[in-house]
């Protein structure tokens, strides 16, 4: 093992050192150059007898040695290129749309942070917020405006909160708690919820997080993307179907399958998904974020099709294709978006 490991170093110390100065002697004088490499052989000679009186094992410290600064540049090189890259400036396009539906209320509610304000947008990003009020509970209409609006305060004051993920979450704990008071103020504790959705475009950086069951998409390249989980029953009816507790069908068709699992409101806070880590953007992607009244009547591949459309044309376009399906107890439709330019 020794002596492979020596053979290899000679081999590198040839390529490295023995070889440049061969390709300079033969710019040189022919005379200084027999010189010269008579030189340089006696050199690599006294070397290589050095090398061979060291242990086997100081050729792989050498050579983890070498392996451990050779990641350590790669590393370098992606950080520096991930550097140039956030330094780009990427412009916010926004644009959203919205119906009634069926219904006799609009209980969808939606909100963007102040894009005109460069120093907070350069500091924490341009946010877009939508909140589905609970048709099924009192107060869905406030509980969703409320939500929106208390959110956005939160997330745009002068806290000392740094990070975005944080002011994200810290501004998701505020709205349920202004919803939960809302309930408590009407005697209807933890009867009055909505969901929320939230995103947050900072430089080339996506983040976001969701409670309930409205969903967020990422358009890019060319594909459709669902950031989101749905909270909701039917992921636990579709678990003990897969364990055979429950059969399929039953799964499928129960009654309580669309009921939220999670929504602002609760006393204490149910299930929430954010962005573990930042979500790389270029320019060309789009955020979608709608309520359930779309998503429910209009497919990703149709959803993909208007996005062929100018941003605000693309949301009114989806919101379209909705209505055009007709259903007989349309919810409210909601999509609001970002596209970066």
């Amino acid at each position: 093992m020794g002596r492979i490991l020596q053979a290899i170093f000679a081999l590198f110390l040839f390529f490295m050192v023995w070889t440049p100065f061969v390709r300079v002697a033969e710019a040189g004088n022919k005379g200084k150059e027999s010189e010269n490499s008579k030189e340089w052989t006696g050199w690599i000679e006294v070397v290589l007898a050095f090398l061979e009186r060291l242990p086997w094992w100081s050729y792989v410290i050498f050579f983890v040695f070498v392996f451990l600064m050779g990641i350590f540049w790669l590393k370098r090189k992606k950080n520096r290129r991930g550097s140039m890259i956030a330094n780009v400036k990427m412009n916010v396009i926004p644009g959203n749309a919205q119906h009634i539906g069926s219904r006799i209320e609009q209980q969808d509610a939606f909100g963007f942070s102040d894009i005109s304000d460069s120093a907070f947008v350069h500091k924490y990003g341009s946010a877009v917020v939508l909140a589905d009020g609970m048709g099924g509970l009192a107060g869905g209409k406030e509980a969703s405006q409320l939500a929106v609006q208390t959110f956005l305060d939160a997330y745009m004051s002068p806290a000392p909160v740094e990070a975005i993920g944080e002011k994200l979450l810290t501004a998701c704990h505020a709205a349920n708690s202004a919803v939960a008071g809302l309930a408590r103020q009407m005697g209807l504790e933890e009867g009055v919820g909505t969901t929320l959705i939230a995103a947050v475009v900072h430089h080339n950086q996506l983040f976001w997080i969701s409670v309930g069951d409205s969903r967020i998409y990422l358009l890019q390249n060319g594909a459709l993307h669902q950031l989101t989980t749905d909270h909701v029953y039917g992921r636990e009816l579709d678990a003990k179907a897969e364990s055979g507790e429950i059969s399929r069908e039953e799964a499928l068709f129960h009654p309580e399958r669309n009921s939220l699992t999670s929504f602002i409101g609760l006393e204490k806070m149910g299930e929430v998904d954010y962005s573990v880590e930042a979500v790389p953007l270029f320019k060309g992607d789009r955020i979608i974020l709608c309520s359930d009244g779309l998503y429910g009547s209009v497919s990703e591949a149709e959803m993909l099709a208007a996005c062929c459309l100018d941003t605000q044309e693309a949301a009114e376009k989806m919101v379209e294709m909705a209505l055009s399906k007709q259903k007989p107890h349309q919810d409210n439709v909601t999509a609001a978006m970002l596209t970066i330019a």
